[in-house]
């Protein structure tokens, strides 16, 4: 019976650590080309409403000829999901850069309103000096996100390479 839990709770280590291993290259491929991964979620988005339909053509045909009935809402489902995912994998272009548009444009508009908010003439005191800073930090990452990357998904795939690496460490430090 110690066997058993023993074992378990080697494989879930390791199971950890492999999850550890995707998490840091998906964070490394956020970091780096957070436009290409959101490409490809859409594409996958797309491939799975496609497959969606496929199956609606299916359970449509499958009524009809076992059971007698023609139920078009059925092949109207079908024919609606093949067409969606088809337009999410011709758009995802369009919809990755509508999304990095519509962030930086969130990140402008949160940085004038901060900066609108900040006493600018009373630079000298601190708390002015960092509401300044910080609302100039935020305008420039949403002109960053509106014109390079999306600054959010960058943040999201540092944050996702710092736990991967922490939890490896972890796992290495452990396993002595």
């Amino acid at each position: 019976m110690k066997v058993t839990i023993v074992n378990q709770k080697k494989k879930n280590k390791q199971r950890s650590l492999i999850y550890s291993i995707i998490l840091l290259v998906l964070g490394i491929f956020l970091t780096f080309n957070s436009s290409g991964v959101l490409n490809t979620i859409f594409n996958i988005m797309g491939i799975l409403v496609i497959l969606f339909g496929i199956y609606r053509f299916f359970v449509y045909y499958r009524l009809k000829s076992q059971l007698k009935v023609d139920d078009s809402s059925i092949l109207m489902s079908a024919i609606m999901s093949i067409l969606f995912g088809v337009l999410i994998i011709l758009l995802s272009n369009i919809l990755t850069t509508t999304i990095q548009i519509v962030t930086g444009i969130w990140l402008l508009f949160v940085g004038i309103s901060r900066l609108s908010e900040a006493d600018i003439t009373n630079i000298k005191d601190k708390r002015n000096l960092i509401a300044v800073i910080g609302a100039a930090i935020i305008i420039l990452l949403g002109l960053y996100t509106i014109f390079s990357e999306n600054v959010l998904f960058v943040a999201l795939g540092i944050i996702l390479i710092i736990y991967s690496i922490l939890d490896i460490i972890n796992y290495i430090r452990f396993a002595k």
